[in-house]
């Protein structure tokens, strides 16, 4: 590689965003490797229509599958225009359809694999080709310490391609909007991997507090949601966040101790500065300190979750104390500035 060429990046994703290119903006204008500057392209997998309709699910997996295959065979036209360095692929499905699908054209380009986690492990046949494809990634960011384990044994991988990566992103929301729920509730967001059932025990056990649900309709299928729990579908970012906001704590409830889920609420009502209640489930405790910056209660037990309830309820300095620990771990260790350390550390030890 010649000292002066730049390091080329390409960055594929499922962001609909064609330009998107992650934290290409955050890194200063005149950092380098030796005297190697940074050069980015963006590629997307990202169907050009959203399908949100249960009738439309045939269709909708039709154009995922072509737009893998578009995003995959843009990345492969560009590289044999001019190889790249470095291949940072975002999710484990986006990170596998990449590998297989670019064979010789990735022509001994590095892969960062970033965001690899799963919300459910592939069983079967995928599980084969998902694993033959990550062997050949040079490195796979988790969020969590137990990650790192977690799938290096799922896939047979080499423990040092594992990375720990921060969940390392900007508060959410940067002021709060007008109120849209009056008076005081605690609050859950997210639909992955979410337990609802015991959000909706822990209500019933609870009937003088107010609860607000904000969640996919897959989430309370088959679920009778109690008169003091309010449930929202698919609201819009600013106003789910805003919810949050004005909440007097927020929930997460998930789904077993093995799920490695929830970061993204997590990390960022903590940036809120929101006390919050979430179950104890791997990696959780990366960023939770039980009784310092949040309660930790056991999966799938609501009696648990009603006590923590019911403890911030009465207790408006401990709301307040948690919250605030929780800001300052999320300021100090998972903020954008973060990300962008972990990223150039990577190419300081891959190009230096």
């Amino acid at each position: 590689m010649s000292e002066g060429r730049s390091i080329r990046i390409a960055n594929i994703s499922v962001n609909r965003d064609p330009d998107w290119s992650w934290i290409a903006e955050r890194i200063p204008p005149d950092f380098k490797i030796g005297q190697r500057t940074l050069q980015w392209e963006s590629f997307s997998m990202a169907p050009e229509v959203a399908f949100s309709s249960p009738l439309a699910l045939r269709v909708a997996m039709r154009a995922r599958g072509l737009a893998r295959f578009k995003g995959v065979r843009g990345l492969a036209r560009a590289a044999r225009r001019q190889p790249f360095d470095l291949i940072v692929s975002h999710g484990p499905w986006v990170t596998a359809w990449t590998e297989l699908g670019l064979g010789e054209a990735k022509f001994g380009a590095r892969h960062l694999a970033f965001s690899f986690n799963f919300t459910d492990l592939p069983p079967g046949v995928r599980r084969v080709l998902m694993a033959r494809a990550f062997r050949r990634v040079d490195g796979l960011a988790v969020f969590t310490n137990a990650e790192r384990t977690l799938y290096q044994r799922c896939f047979d991988l080499d423990p040092s391609a594992m990375l720990r990566a921060p969940w390392g992103v900007s508060a959410p929301i940067e002021s709060p909007p007008p109120r849209a729920v009056e008076g005081d509730y605690f609050v859950a967001l997210g639909g992955e991997a979410r337990d609802y059932e015991t959000l909706c025990e822990t209500a019933r056990r609870c009937p003088a507090s107010r609860f607000v649900a904000i969640a996919r309709p897959h989430n309370f299928e088959g679920l009778d949601a109690p008169p003091n729990l309010a449930v929202h579908f698919n609201l819009p970012f600013a106003e789910a966040w805003g919810m949050v906001w004005h909440a007097s704590a927020a929930l997460i409830p998930l789904r077993s101790r093995e799920t490695p889920c929830g970061l993204v609420t997590l990390v960022g009502s903590m940036h809120l500065g929101k006390a919050q209640i979430v179950t104890d489930a791997v990696g959780v405790g990366d960023y939770v300190e039980h009784d310092r910056s949040g309660l930790l209660v056991p999966p799938r037990n609501p009696e648990a979750m009603a006590a923590a309830v019911k403890r911030l309820q009465d207790d408006a300095p401990l709301r307040e104390r948690l919250g605030a620990a929780a800001r300052e771990h999320a300021s100090t260790h998972c903020g954008e500035a973060q990300t962008v350390e972990f990223f150039t550390d990577v190419l300081g030890r891959w190009f230096g």
